[in-house]
């Protein structure tokens, strides 16, 4: 375990009893079972929905106008569309995910969460750290 304050009440599985354990791993898979089971419920619902036709007559005849076909003409399109004409008035999560949704992304951004890395980037020059060892950077071989 860490040396974190907030970890001095934890109790390592390994150190309490062991029908004590197994009945908390046994909740916690409960719970993941039931949180699996409401997503799958979620992600029907959700299918279900992009499959019925789009009601709204100016919708209708713009996406008509656009080249669509009548049958093409449901919840799933007006979802992509939305991503679509977000992207285009500069909405970056909209064209990440549209580009992520085409594949072509093009690079993957590392999602590293380097804090050694932002504090070294946000005190540079206002702070002398050539005496830190974890701040000078490794020596070859």
């Amino acid at each position: 375990m860490s040396n974190r304050p907030q970890d001095k009440h934890l109790i390592h599985f390994s150190d309490m009893p062991p029908d004590r354990a197994r009945a908390i791993r046994s909740a916690g898979g409960k719970a993941r079972q039931e949180q699996i089971r409401q997503r799958r419920a979620l992600a029907e619902i959700l299918s279900f929905y992009a499959d019925l036709p789009i009601r709204d007559g100016r919708v209708r005849k713009r996406l008509l106008n656009l080249g669509f076909d009548t049958d093409d003409l449901t919840q799933k399109l007006l979802v992509a569309d939305a991503i679509v004409r977000a992207a285009q008035g500069g909405n970056t999560y909209a064209i990440r995910l549209y580009l992520d949704l085409l594949g072509e992304s093009g690079c993957e951004i590392a999602k590293e969460n380097n804090l050694l890395d932002a504090i070294k980037d946000s005190t540079q020059g206002d702070m002398d750290t050539s005496d830190l060892p974890e701040v000078q950077p490794a020596e070859p071989g």
